[in-house]
């Protein structure tokens, strides 16, 4: 789900009575002023979503399945203006181009403009995308290839979905290969 920031306050809410009910415990929330720093020093702007998650409920926590949100704090600072410019599904480990030609074009299109956010473990990460067309979504990066969330995932659609389905979610239940 994208929500719309109209939207923000309601949804913010629910996560936050959500969290309680599952014992979560996000960090300190951060100040529009470390959050600027955080986008000087990156040259970027967060998505809204993101940033009024950082605001109003906290940066970073332990999540249901044992992984960790990443607070700012442990977000590589570098510059991620560079537009992230994947459209959609690659599976990099399928493409029947010469492997130099591949890694040519995954280090030019998928590590820029995209900041991982949760580790979940062999070889798979969810980023947080936040600069080019689909700023703002939340992917899953695996060590084969990369997707966006079956259905177009915020960040706050993102780990609301989290909170309601646990270590069960599936962000691809609906995927139906091209």
């Amino acid at each position: 789900m994208i929500y719309e920031e109209k939207d923000y306050g309601k949804v913010i809410e629910r996560i936050k009575k959500k969290l309680a009910e599952r014992s979560v415990k996000p960090g300190a929330c951060r100040s529009e002023e470390e959050i600027a720093r955080f986008e000087s020093e990156c040259n970027i702007t967060l998505p809204a979503a993101y940033k009024a998650f950082l605001q109003s409920v906290g940066d970073g926590c332990e999540m249901i399945c044992g992984c960790a949100l990443k607070s700012l704090a442990k977000i590589e600072r570098r510059d991620y203006s560079k537009p992230f410019e994947v459209d959609g599904v690659w599976v990099w480990e399928d493409d029947p181009r010469p492997d130099d030609e591949v890694w040519r074009e995954i280090n030019e299109k998928v590590y820029n403009g995209e900041i991982e956010i949760l580790d979940f473990g062999d070889g798979m990460t969810f980023n947080l995308i936040v600069s080019g067309k689909h700023a703002g979504e939340v992917w899953n990066f695996a060590d084969v290839g990369v997707q966006p969330c079956d259905e177009r995932q915020d960040f706050l659609g993102w780990f609301e979905l989290w909170l309601d389905e646990g270590d069960d979610v599936d962000y691809f239940k609906d995927y139906v290969p091209e």
